[in-house]
């Protein structure tokens, strides 16, 4: 009887097969099947190139669209000048200076949110004449307002009429983006003044004070 173990036998069936290459512990792989892999491997990354980039165009192009129809803020065009600005008969001039039938002051204000420009100030009647004091144009801020004096003379007494109603001033008004003729009535105070200083210069002879309209 022994008195130790010796090594163990392998068993039938096993021997031959430790230590190569290919089993679960090491098989050797074939050619094909290696070639599969790495064309497998290699087919991978290429379509998560490929998806990465597509992805890209896509988030680019959504960006783009989304830019292009961005809300985008509306130009601004102010409103017509004779929407904003108002013209108030304050009081006549007593007495009138000597180159003039008639004058008074007229306030201008401008409740826009830019400049308008008081270009001109008439009246429709041929017999009379109108000049305007500062010189226009005029520039009245936002906001603002700026008194001007208006000079009338008679220059043709036969044709002046002195009882018009309500006449009114014409006047011209730019805001740098239109420019309108618009005829405002200073109201039934400044018709009656008016009535009487033409009264006075021309008497109601109605003889000739200046040459006639042409």
């Amino acid at each position: 009887m022994s008195g130790g173990i010796g090594p163990v036998e392998p068993g039938e069936g096993t021997a031959g097969f430790e230590g190569h290459e290919g089993s679960d512990t090491g098989r050797p792989v074939p050619a094909a099947a290696r070639w599969a892999r790495d064309r497998y491997a290699r087919h991978r990354r290429a379509v998560l190139a490929l998806g990465g980039l597509t992805c890209a165009v896509v988030v680019a192009a959504g960006a783009a669209r989304l830019y292009a129809d961005r809300p985008r803020p509306v130009a601004y065009v102010p409103p017509a000048p004779s929407q904003v600005v108002s013209l108030t008969y304050l009081e006549p001039m007593e007495p009138p200076p000597p180159d003039a039938a008639f004058a008074f002051t007229v306030r201008v204000r401008n409740a826009s949110a830019g400049p308008v420009s008081v270009e001109g100030i008439g009246q429709p009647s041929r017999a009379l004449r109108v000049t305007i004091r500062p010189p226009l144009p005029v520039t009245v801020g936002a906001g603002e307002a700026r008194e001007v004096v208006v000079r009338i003379l008679a220059t043709d007494c036969v044709h002046v009429a002195r009882n018009s109603g309500l006449p009114f001033l014409e006047v011209t008004l730019s805001n740098g983006f239109r420019k309108e003729r618009h005829s405002y009535i200073p109201g039934d105070r400044y018709a009656r003044d008016l009535s009487v200083a033409l009264t006075r210069a021309c008497p109601e002879d109605r003889d000739m004070t200046g040459d006639p309209p042409s």
